[in-house]
């Protein structure tokens, strides 16, 4: 079971619910949210589960998943995973064109500029003083 498709359950779950952020809930929600559950998918899970789950992030049970899962209208976990599939994006030669890396210069050629900048300004200033 992937962690990828476990936090976005509880992501799609958050926001159909359209609470406070998860980090402020208290074990009353966790209840609301176990009763919500059963109301909606006839199934039971318990809100300390509920809470190992958001707080823990320990992954319940592939029945309790299942159940999540059909809480917010997939047929279950696995009709979850497929829909929302997490895997390496490749690209091919005009998208790499499109998006060619950038040069970039090292941070201790930025700071050796930089001050280099300061002590020319700094014997501009002195060769004009003097010359004037």
């Amino acid at each position: 079971m992937s962690t990828y498709h476990a936090n976005d359950l509880k992501q799609q779950i958050e926001h159909i619910l359209r609470w406070e952020q998860s980090s402020h809930w208290r074990a009353r929600d966790y209840v609301h949210l176990s009763e919500l559950v059963a109301s909606h998918t006839q199934r039971q899970i318990d809100a300390r589960e509920l809470q190992a789950f958001w707080e823990l992030s320990t992954i319940p049970s592939k029945l309790s998943l299942d159940t999540l899962a059909v809480f917010i209208d997939y047929t279950g976990w696995d009709d979850f995973c497929a829909r929302n599939v997490y895997g390496v994006m490749e690209a091919d030669d005009e998208t790499q064109l499109l998006h060619a890396p950038m040069w970039e210069i090292p941070m201790r050629w930025v700071i050796v500029l930089c001050w280099l900048s300061v002590i020319a300004s700094i014997v501009v200033g002195i060769l004009l003083v003097w010359k004037g």
